[in-house]
C-alpha cells in the first residue's frame, strides 16, 4: 500500500492538510497511508511513494527536496507554494505538482488526479522492434533514446537495448507521452529529467546529456510546461 508523507513545519497546518489529503485520497479511490513526516527524515523516507512539502521557507523546502531526491530520486514531491513568486521558483525543480496554500484542496484535488493519469500510464507499453522481434516497453521506464553512429539505443531504466526504429520514428511513437529532443541525437523522457540547462540536462539516475543552443529554448518551453502542468491556472 503506498504512503504519502506529510512534511510541514507547521502543526495545525500540518494537522488540516492531513483531513484534506484523507478526503481527497477516499474521493479520488486512493487506498493509501497517510502520516506526518518529520524533518530529520529529509535524507530518505523509505518506502514512501509521495511527499507533500509544506515549508514557509522557500529555500528550505528546496533543500530538503533536494535531500529528499538524493535519498530516492524517483520520489513525487508536492511542493506547497506560499506565494506566487514561490510558484515561478519552484519551476526550475521537478516537482510532481505544484500547489498554492491558499488553494490548497483545489489544487491538491488536480494533483491527486494525475496521479491516477500516472497509475494508468504505467500499463502504456510502446512497441519498438529488437534483433527482428517486437518488444513492449512501458514508457516510464524509458529514461531517453540516443542515436550514435546511426544506431539507435533505447536507455532503460533497467539497462540499453538496440532497436531496429531511427529516432524520428521513436519521437512519433512517443509523441504526447512527455518526451522532448535537447539534441539531435537525444529524446529524453522529462519524467526522469532532475535539471534542464542551458548547456545539459541532469536525469535521476545521475545521467547527464548534452543540449544543443539551437533546442534548448524550445526544450526549455516543453520541460517548462510538463512541470507546471498548469493545473491551478
Amino acid at each position: 500500500m503506498p504512503r504519502i508523507g506529510i512534511l510541514c513545519d507547521q502543526d495545525r497546518k500540518r494537522e488540516e492538510m492531513i483531513q484534506i489529503v484523507e478526503m481527497l485520497a477516499a474521493k479520488e479511490g486512493f487506498d493509501c497511508i497517510i502520516y506526518a513526516l518529520g524533518r530529520e527524515a529529509d535524507g530518505g523516507c523509505g518506502d514512501t511513494a509521495c511527499v507533500i512539502l509544506a515549508l514557509e521557507d522557500r529555500e528550505a523546502a528546496f533543500r530538503c527536496a533536494e535531500k529528499l531526491w538524493r535519498g530516492e530520486p524517483a520520489l513525487l514531491i508536492i511542493y506547497v507554494a506560499e506565494q506566487v513568486e514561490d510558484i515561478i521558483a519552484a519551476l526550475t525543480m521537478p516537482f510532481f505538482h505544484i500547489v498554492r496554500r491558499f488553494g490548497f484542496e483545489q489544487d491538491l484535488e488536480a494533483a491527486f488526479q494525475k496521479l491516477g493519469k500516472m497509475r494508468m500510464a504505467k500499463t502504456d507499453k510502446i512497441e519498438f522492434t529488437r534483433n527482428g522481434q517486437m518488444m513492449l516497453v512501458p514508457s516510464r521506464d524509458i529514461l531517453y533514446a540516443a542515436s550514435i553512429r546511426h544506431e539507435i539505443s533505447l536507455h532503460l531504466v533497467q539497462g540499453i537495448v538496440q532497436i531496429k526504429e531511427t529516432l524520428s520514428q521513436c519521437e512519433d511513437r512517443l509523441k504526447g507521452k512527455g518526451f522532448v529532443r535537447t539534441y539531435t541525437s537525444f529524446l529524453v523522457n522529462m519524467y526522469h529529467i532532475r535539471r534542464l540547462e542551458k548547456e545539459k540536462v541532469l536525469l535521476d539516475n545521475g545521467e547527464q546529456l548534452y543540449v544543443s543552443r539551437r533546442k534548448y529554448p524550445e526544450a526549455k518551453r516543453m520541460f517548462e510546461n510538463y512541470v507546471r502542468h498548469l493545473d491551478f491556472i
